[in-house]
């Protein structure tokens, strides 16, 4: 299952490389990395309140 979720992913990828020049992939890797970006810094304000 993981195996033919992988291929799925590589072809999407690759579809989205050709035809679109990636932009399709760029914009959510960005967003993935906002999510991060937003998660680690709530959890630090978290941090630094509890320490408070």
């Amino acid at each position: 299952m993981f195996r033919l979720l992988l291929i799925i992913i590589v072809l999407v990828v690759g579809y989205d490389a050709v035809v679109n020049q990636g932009a399709y992939t760029r914009d959510a890797w960005n967003s993935i990395v906002r999510l991060t970006s937003s998660s680690v810094e709530g959890a630090k304000e978290l941090g630094q309140r509890a320490r408070n």
